[in-house]
């Protein structure tokens, strides 16, 4: 009996050991399967994702027709910083960098045309222009009584000019007015209860005229655009304008910046081009020959971005503007 019971004893201790054994092998085995799940997921997917990463794969630009029909062996790739912005900024070193290697061109016609993998597009223009309005009060006058005060900030009463000119230099957004032998130049800042206010624009400000950001509209080269739309800075490409000469007999290139903003601006496509001091009923006016004027004018134009855009922008001084910029001669 005590043989039986020294052999069972012997028996469940085996069994326990078989067991414990078993168990081991089972949690090693989880363990693992386990681990490599672990593994697996974290090279997957972000624990804690930023939301770009999410935004990149679903983000798309306006049109992408033209990088679409290429083959993939020649487009350009193109950066997320450049997929996020359409302002190209130009730093103090790439700046350094480009006038030394690439001098800023005296006539901006020497610029080539966007490659295609830098153009976003074609879009419709729906075009209009706008100019700066300049008026000789000594010669184009009116009764006293019947002039209007233009006001500044505050309602700071600025100048009494004649109801026409008033009207004509908020809608044009800039303005010269000529009064007694003395030149005075106006810039739009606002409107107040339905009525236009202005600043004085000084002797060593925008000599056209500011646009947004206190950015100097450049005549021929510059955009008032729906800025819920486009960018200030942002870089348009116009074919049918390259090559059309301008009043200082320079050929255009056919890009043009987005500096401003305006009235019934609203939409894509829908452009005003600043024509300096042409007025669009002017038929020395550059911009009528292609019918720039008229808002039923439907050509394309391509969004651009890239090494062509930084181009342009530093040719035309954004946000300033080049020493010699040519609005025509003052009418």
């Amino acid at each position: 009996m005590k043989l039986q019971k020294k052999n069972l004893s012997v028996f469940l201790l085996l069994s326990q050991l078989v067991l414990l054994a078993s168990c081991g092998q089972m949690q090693a085995n989880v363990e693992r399967s386990s681990g490599v799940f672990d593994q697996t997921s974290s090279t997957s997917l972000p624990t804690n994702p930023d939301p770009s990463f999410y935004a990149e794969a679903s983000e798309a630009s306006e049109v992408r027709e033209v990088q679409e029909k290429k083959p993939a062996s020649e487009v350009k790739p193109t950066s997320q910083k450049e997929e996020e912005t359409a302002t190209p900024q130009v730093s103090e070193n790439e700046e350094e960098k480009g006038s030394s290697e690439t001098p800023e061109p005296a006539n901006p016609s020497a610029l080539p045309a966007p490659a295609q993998a830098e153009m976003n597009g074609p879009g419709v223009l729906k075009p209009t222009v706008y100019y700066f309005y300049v008026v000789n009060e000594d010669k184009n006058t009116c009764s006293a009584n019947t002039k209007v005060t233009m006001h500044g900030t505050g309602g700071k009463a600025l100048l009494k000019v004649c109801p026409k000119t008033a009207e004509a230099c908020g809608l044009q957004g800039s303005c010269a007015i000529v009064q007694k032998g003395v030149t005075r130049a106006f810039n739009v800042i606002g409107r107040v209860d339905g009525q236009d206010h202005f600043f004085e624009i000084e002797k060593n400000g925008c000599r056209f005229g500011y646009g947004v950001n206190s950015s100097c509209l450049d005549p021929f080269y510059t955009l008032a655009a729906d800025l819920t739309i486009y960018k200030p800075g942002e870089v348009i490409y116009v074919p049918a304008v390259v090559g059309l000469e301008l009043p200082d007999g320079s050929k255009h290139s056919g890009y043009f910046v987005i500096r401003d903003k305006g009235r019934g601006i609203i939409g894509r496509g829908r452009f005003d081009f600043f024509s300096g001091y042409f007025s669009w009923l002017d038929p020395k006016n550059p911009f009528n020959k292609l019918g720039l004027g008229d808002v039923k004018t439907n050509i394309p134009y391509y969004r651009v971005t890239g090494e062509s855009a930084k181009k342009f922008l530093l040719s035309r001084k954004y946000p300033q503007i080049p020493v010699h910029a040519n609005g025509g001669p003052i009418k």
